[in-house]
């Protein structure tokens, strides 16, 4: 059995989703409390009540996330040795019996009828690092969501009053005289404007550890892939090292990341051997000697099993196994990330008629999200590429 990583790519999906749908609902609740009542004249004053609910909401919404975020974390990982590790075993000579594992369209681990489940059995003690690992950054950027959250409304009624005519110019909320020119339109106009320009990102303030500013989703996203990603390779190394097997042979796909597809084709070793060596063939018994591209931390080190990675390993069988080499195409690869970039902007969208609150904004939004799909599906017919759909959900877990 090849460790292809596309068997764990919708590992993470139910924590994803977990954050996914808590951001969504804060900004509906964020756009809903702008809305209500807007015209009345004392819209600007019952704001302040306004804000002061939504930060209860969010910081309601956090202690949720504190809470069902954990067990969903653990299981995710875990999910991630045992596919690693199941790999190996398939892999190897004389594979041990397996042991519960199938990775389901849901994202969880599924045991095998009649064996136990995986939390009551020992843990690897690398797992458990990992998982705490995660677990401590995902409470330090849980426990930031409400000061976010809050922290972008105020920017929204700040927003709204630039852009409207009749909200005087000075607010407790924003504890300033603004120097832009007032604009014309109505307030419900220039809340819809305010709500299009600074949720387009979602929630945004979680820093990662280089400093980049993430939106929530975005950033548990990119942190739980992160994690399953490198607890199944590791899983699958130190599993396969304990089969006694050192050499792994790299598959290949079209239109590779430049960073991976030098790899393509190649052993690669798990034991820091490099060059070329001699070894028994399993088919003939006679020497056959073996070149080395480079051992796996040196491939990783360039970039390969990136998270987005397609390329699957299997174990190197001396004399069985093929070993090949590819060429690059640049042209295929930018293909693949102007269809990522078409999905990102698909969602922007769904998060645009998340916070619609005046029937253009509305009309405008499901007019762009009709363009935007008929784009992507004349992108991935000229180029040849596979759509995903889920790919273009705010809930990539549905």
């Amino acid at each position: 059995m090849a460790l292809d990583p596309e068997d764990a790519r919708n590992i993470p999906a139910h924590l994803i989703a977990l954050y996914t749908d808590a951001e969504l609902a804060l900004l509906r609740l964020l756009a809903e409390a702008i809305a209500d009542g807007i015209d009345a004249d004392d819209w600007q004053q019952v704001q302040a009540s306004r804000q002061a609910e939504f930060r209860q909401a969010a910081e309601a919404l956090a202690r949720h996330l504190q809470a069902a975020m954990p067990p969903l974390l653990q299981d995710a990982v875990q999910a991630a040795t045992d596919l690693g590790e199941q790999a190996a075993d398939e892999d190897a000579d004389t594979p041990e019996p397996p042991e519960a594992v199938s990775v389901a369209a849901t994202g969880t681990a599924a045991t095998v009828a009649g064996s136990a489940p995986r939390r009551d059995r020992p843990r690897n003690p690398r797992t458990v690092a990992a998982t705490q690992s995660a677990w401590s950054t995902l409470a330090r950027t849980t426990q930031l969501l409400p000061a976010n959250a809050d922290r972008l409304y105020g920017q929204v009624l700040a927003q709204i009053q630039v852009r409207s005519p009749d909200v005087p110019r000075t607010t407790p909320h924003t504890g300033g005289i603004l120097g832009a020119p007032r604009a014309t339109g109505t307030r419900l106009d220039a809340a819809q404007q305010a709500l299009d320009i600074l949720t387009k990102r979602g929630i945004t303030g979680f820093k990662d550890g280089r400093g980049r500013n993430w939106s929530l989703t975005s950033y548990v996203e990119m942190l739980s892939r992160t994690v399953v990603n490198e607890e199944l390779r590791e899983a699958h190394i130190a599993r396969a090292l304990e089969h006694g097997h050192t050499l792994m042979v790299v598959s290949s796909h079209s239109k590779p990341a430049p960073q991976c597809q030098p790899f393509e084709g190649q052993v690669l070793s798990l034991d820091g051997s490099t060059g070329t060596i001699e070894l028994e063939s399993a088919t003939t018994g006679r020497p056959v000697r073996v070149t080395i591209k480079a051992t796996m931390r040196e491939a990783i080190s360039k970039g390969f099993r990136h998270p987005n990675c397609g390329h699957a390993l299997s174990r190197f069988v001396p004399g069985a196994s093929r070993t090949f080499t590819t060429k690059p195409d640049p042209e295929g690869y930018a293909a693949t990330q102007k269809q990522r970039d078409m999905e990102r902007a698909i969602r922007d969208t769904r998060v645009k008629q998340a916070v619609a609150i005046t029937p253009q904004a509305k009309r405008e939004a499901n007019a762009r999200l009709r363009a935007q799909q008929a784009a992507i599906r004349q992108h991935v017919d000229e180029h040849g590429l596979t759509r995903r759909p889920r790919r273009e959900q705010i809930n990539r877990a549905r």
